[in-house]
Formats: structure tokens, sequence, C-alpha cells
């Protein structure tokens, strides 16, 4: 089975669940992270409110030192949405994880190494929170700590935006080491499903189709490539959340076309790079290939599938149902119809993200294709 691996909710309150149970929320400021010790339980926290012949591409490769930089992210000043993840902290010992792991559903839960389940406490995703400015959003992951040896976060991490709520995101923010503790575009690059075959012909079970992920680089300033007019567009630091050490992507906010800013929105993490056109990972494994970390399978340990974290998906700018595919748990939502995707209509890629596809003609193509 393996073939190519990796709101403006209406002054309401909404109970999600990160990848497991439902907890509480209030309308309140996120309060400061729960320390390791707290329960599973996510509580969110939600604002109302070339080919051969293709054209050349009109942003040559250069060092990205010699481009200038006029628009450097700060700091959220709105906040917008928290939540708690799944996470190993008080049980890694026992080389097995309690909850959040369901291959099927792509939904993953394996902070440990491939067959002898050592534990990756920078790859275990604690928060997760959203601010954002008058130019950018802003979102941070907190992870349960350092890599042991390193001293350091030696993973790579991503954030999944999904404008349409049909589960199939769209647009992939993925960061590289090494990190810095002042923003920086090194190591940071976005992609696009143009195609919109992520996930295959269904999000919520695996597929037996050669779906090629997120196919078209837009952001990569090592190979010169950035949106028209934007080498600014997508940033990324190690930072802090509460007593847990993050890493924060800030990306412009000019990508939700009209201003209109309505989107779902998860995070991943792994020991490896993220490869766009591995996505989703439950498309390109097996059981059987790649493991799990439950022991009362006969699956157990981890293999091919190892080293990563996800959580489930948080909205912005509208009002969910409790029904989207990947997203969090809602407490009484209400069962709406969600548009299906198109391939070339307003639920195409380019049509809910007209603007980025626009400022990227050309430099989309750059990306090899299947």
């Amino acid at each position: 089975m393996k073939r190519v691996i990796p709101q403006i909710l209406l002054a309401g309150v909404l109970l999600l669940q990160a990848c497991g149970s439902p907890a509480s929320a209030t309308q309140e400021p996120a309060a400061e992270i729960p320390s390791p010790a707290s329960s599973e339980q996510v509580t969110a926290t939600v604002e109302s409110a070339p080919p051969t012949g293709a054209p050349a591409p009109t942003n040559q490769p250069q060092p990205t030192s010699t481009i200038e930089h006029t628009t450097v992210p700060t700091e959220g000043i709105t906040d917008r949405a928290t939540a708690h993840d799944n996470e190993e902290s008080l049980s890694y010992q026992t080389k097995k994880i309690k909850t959040g792991d369901f291959l099927r559903k792509n939904v993953f839960e394996r902070p440990f190494t491939s067959i002898e389940m050592e534990y990756l406490p920078d790859v275990d995703i604690a928060d997760f929170s959203i601010t954002s400015d008058d130019n950018f959003f802003y979102i941070k992951i907190s992870l349960i700590g350092l890599n042991p040896k390193s001293q350091a976060l030696t993973g790579s991490y991503g954030v999944e935006i999904d404008r349409n709520a049909d589960g199939r995101a769209e647009l992939l923010l993925v960061t590289r080491p090494p990190y810095s503790t002042e923003f920086s575009t090194d190591g940071t690059s976005a992609y696009l499903d143009i195609n919109g075959d992520v996930g295959g012909q269904s999000i919520n079970r695996p597929d037996d189709y050669d779906s090629n992920g997120f196919e078209a680089v837009v952001f990569d300033l090592a190979q010169g490539i950035h949106p028209e007019d934007d080498p600014d567009f997508l940033w990324a630091r190690t930072s802090t959340y509460g007593n847990l050490p993050a890493i924060e992507l800030a990306f412009k906010k000019w990508i939700f076309d009209s201003g209109k800013e309505a989107f779902m929105w998860s995070v991943v993490s792994s020991a490896e790079e993220l490869n766009p056109s591995e996505f989703y990972f439950h498309d390109h494994y097996s059981v059987e290939e790649a493991g799990t970390a439950n022991t009362d399978t006969p699956y157990y340990p981890l293999k091919d599938l190892s080293g990563m974290d996800n959580t489930c998906r948080i909205p912005i700018g509208f009002q969910v149902t409790g029904n989207e595919p990947m997203g969090c748990y809602v407490k009484d939502g209400e069962v709406e119809e969600i548009a299906e995707p198109d391939a070339n209509g307003v639920n195409s890629t380019c049509g809910q993200f007209s603007e980025l596809c626009k400022r990227t003609e050309n430099t989309r193509l750059l990306i090899e294709t299947k």
C-alpha cells in the first residue's frame, strides 16, 4: 500500500476536542497552558468576531540573504483560539499511548521512534493557538519538551488550512530546523493542493488512491519562490507557551480573499522533514506498515509511520456544526451540508485562494507532479 510517503462564531462558546475527549471552554482569553500533568481534554476559546514549454518563472532563485524584507511579524495582539492536544508526558515510560491515534481517520498520536519506542518530547504536541494582528496570523505550537540530545527543537512542524471545511486542506505551511528565536523565513515553505486530491476519495478512511498531496510550492525562498511582490509571506521562530518550548509560524492574512477570514486549521509535527507529497498519511500506509502505539493490537510497535503527531481542526470566522471532517468536537452541533470540492469552481483550491493562485501563477508550476 505504501507508494509515496509523508469563526465569526456568534458570541458563542465551543467545546472542542483535540483528537479525543470533550472538555469545557470559555469566552475569556486563553489561560496559561496547563502543565504536563493536566488532563488530555481540549479547551478551546474562539473569537466572536515547468513543465516543458511553461512560461519562465518570475521569481528566479536567489540567496535568501539578498532578499529585502519590508513586513516582519512581531506578536499577535488578538487571541482567536487555543486548544490542548493529547500528549504522553506522564506515561511515555510505558512506550504506548493512552488514546488519540486512529490511522483510518488520519488522526495520529505517535511521538515515539520506530520499533524501540523511544519518546520524542519535541514531537509531542501539547497546545496549539492562533492570534493575529493587522498583517499576520500567528500560530503557536507548544511541545512537551526539547530533544534530549540536542536540547533544541529539532522536528519539522506544519499548519494545514482548510478553507471550505470539507476535510481536505488546501494550503500547507511547513518549517524545518534549525530555528532562531527571531522570526526568520529560513526553512519555511508553503504548498497548495491545486488538483484537490489530498485525502483521496474519502477523507475519513484510507483509499487506494494515488494522491500527490500538496503538489504546488508557492513559497520557498531557498528556491527564490514567493508570491508576487511578497517575500514576507511566511516566517517561523522558536518561542515559549507557558513553561513549554514552542514553534511559532506567522503567515500573511491577504491570502483570504476580500478579507473573509473564515477557515479551519490544524497542526502537525514530525521527527523527519514533512514531505508535502505524503499527505494524507493514512492513504500511503497500511496498518501493517505503519504499526501502532497501542499494545492491545497485533501491529504494535510503531514501524514505518512513527515520530509524528497531529491535531483536530479548529474553526475561525464561521459557525461550525461539529460534523466537519477532521474537525474538533463541538457540543450540540447541528447537521449542515458541506459543499463538495469541484475541479474549477468556487470550491476548488484556486477558487478559494484566488489571490494566492494569481500571485503565484508561474512559481506554482515549479514543483514536480506525478
